[in-house]
């Protein structure tokens, strides 16, 4: 997974199970699959070796490419990294965060309607408990999210979009301190409160650093690939057959 995606899942532990679960759905069709001898059938073989053909000419080019065009390990400078910083100031700017913390009740998959209306009426029980008692200990002694219970219900310090999409509407409306009538997500029913929350503002030079740096080294990396491309195949040696491409479009069309 990439380190943003990781990063993103780490902070949510609903997202990270139902990723489990895709994934275990997957495998499981797979193993179906595997039983059924479907690779064996000739037009799923011919598949098979098209995007194995494909995919081997793809890694052997990408890590060809990445082997010649290493950058030192001190590529940019603290003096490059400020440059950029100041040219890409206006629109490098931190997302409004929200210190966010809940009290979850699980519904699960297969719940009839009658299952889901206890579940909702629970949490509205401890919604209104929570408006007048201790909402750290409600969450630690009730909610079904054994991370976020632990730390008396906090989920952490948040932009809206690495906040469940069921609860970022209700987030961003509600005011410090205050607590949401339950919501209702894929997997259950959140009770939230609003610890704190910041407002948008410019980034600063060693918050964006490390994006920067990636920024600048990805920008030199592909020219070296540019050039390098230019050398094996110059624009004054390659000629196109138009009227071999022109057939080849309509081919296709």
């Amino acid at each position: 997974m990439p380190e943003s995606e990781r990063a993103k899942v780490k902070s949510n532990r609903e997202g990270l199970e139902n990723w489990l679960r895709q994934r275990l759905a997957g495998e499981a069709v797979l193993r179906e699959a595997q039983q059924k001898k479907w690779a064996e059938r000739p037009e799923v073989r011919a598949r098979i070796d098209a995007a194995v053909k494909d995919v081997t000419a793809r890694v052997v080019t990408s890590s060809y490419l990445e082997s010649i065009v290493q950058l030192p390990a001190g590529f940019p400078s603290d003096a490059e990294v400020s440059a950029a910083y100041e040219r890409a100031k206006p629109q490098l700017n931190m997302a409004a965060t929200y210190r966010v913390a809940q009290i979850f009740l699980p519904v699960t998959p297969d719940a009839d309607a009658a299952a889901i209306a206890a579940v909702r009426t629970r949490a509205a029980e401890l919604a209104a408990q929570a408006r007048t008692g201790d909402f750290a200990a409600l969450a630690k002694a009730h909610s079904q999210d054994a991370a976020s219970a632990a730390q008396g219900g906090e989920v952490g310090n948040l932009p809206l979009a690495q906040l469940l999409p069921e609860t970022r509407e209700m987030v961003a409306t509600m005011q410090p301190n205050q607590i949401s009538d339950p919501v209702r997500s894929t997997a259950g029913f959140h009770v939230l409160k609003l610890l704190g929350s910041q407002p948008a503002r410019p980034a600063t030079l060693e918050e964006a650093k490390p994006m920067l740096q990636a920024a600048l080294r990805e920008q030199r990396q592909q020219e070296l690939i540019n050039a390098h491309l230019s050398k094996l195949a110059p624009s004054s040696s390659v000629s196109i057959d138009k009227a071999a491409l022109d057939a080849a479009l309509q081919k296709v069309n």
